[in-house]
């Protein structure tokens, strides 16, 4: 009995997305220091000369205001372009089907000698879905980070916080940028080839599966007892199904049995 190639989690892809949206995050990051030092900078110190005092009234809190979403809106048209964040999301969409489809092609032809991806009228929907999806993420990275100095900038002038405190604060915040794009390409990457290799198995007409983990120490625990385990399509274990819980790296392998019976 032939045995089945073992699937496995596409980290090289999943890395990749991560990096280009960081990329995203270094130019925002760049572009908001420069803003931070030319425009924000001098005109809170500007008003805090003029006040005699730290603290700014309504009128000069509202110019401050207006500057930062004036920022907002040039880093959403420059860095974070629908367009350009698109291009990005389609190239990691595009890359996990490619590997997800050769994979399983090659599962099914070991054991059946055919290949049952060859027409897939569900999977131009399904693509576009993906990557609707994941480009609404991305800029969500983008409106977080804004919020975030609105908040740091606008609290830090109404308490009289110095701009030194103010700057060391605009700082730390491009790294929460960079973790959620970590947290977003691995998440996306394993829930996305999840639906699709849910969808490639119904759609060839398979009804169970095999979990299988990613061996190694960030396995969580509930993932490691499902291991090896066979669930059907119609019901997981317990609804969950490989790669849809948060961060989780499982797939799912056919099961050779259930292909032997196309032969």
């Amino acid at each position: 009995m032939a045995r089945i190639r073992g699937g496995a989690f596409p980290t090289a892809v999943a890395v990749q997305y991560a990096r280009r949206v960081k990329g995203l995050v270094d130019q925002n990051r760049k572009i908001m220091w420069d803003a931070w030092t030319k425009r924000i900078k001098p005109l809170i110190h500007q008003y805090r000369n003029r006040n005699d005092g730290l603290v700014l009234d309504e009128d000069e809190l509202s110019e401050i205001q207006k500057e930062l979403e004036a920022l907002e809106e040039e880093t959403g048209e420059e860095v974070f372009a629908t367009a350009a964040v698109t291009a990005i999301v389609q190239q990691f969409v595009n890359g996990l089907n490619q590997r997800q489809k050769e994979e399983f092609a090659e599962q099914f032809r070991d054991v059946v000698g055919i290949d049952p991806t060859m027409n897939e009228s569900w999977l131009a929907s399904f693509m576009e879905t993906a990557v609707a999806e994941n480009v609404s993420r991305i800029k969500s990275i983008d409106r977080q980070y804004h919020d975030d100095i609105k908040t740091i900038v606008i609290q830090g002038v109404r308490s009289g916080e110095s701009l030194n405190d103010m700057a060391e604060r605009i700082k730390q915040t491009s790294g929460a940028g960079k973790r959620r794009a970590i947290f977003i390409a691995r998440d996306q990457t394993g829930s996305i080839l999840g639906d699709m290799t849910k969808r490639r198995h119904q759609e060839a007409g398979l009804k169970k599966f095999r979990w299988r983990d990613s061996d190694d120490r960030r396995v969580r625990k509930k993932h490691r007892e499902l291991d090896g385990k066979v669930f059907t399509w119609k019901d997981g274990a317990n609804g969950l199904y490989p790669g849809k819980d948060y961060n989780c790296r499982c797939v799912a392998e056919p099961l050779e049995e259930e292909l032997f019976e196309f032969q």
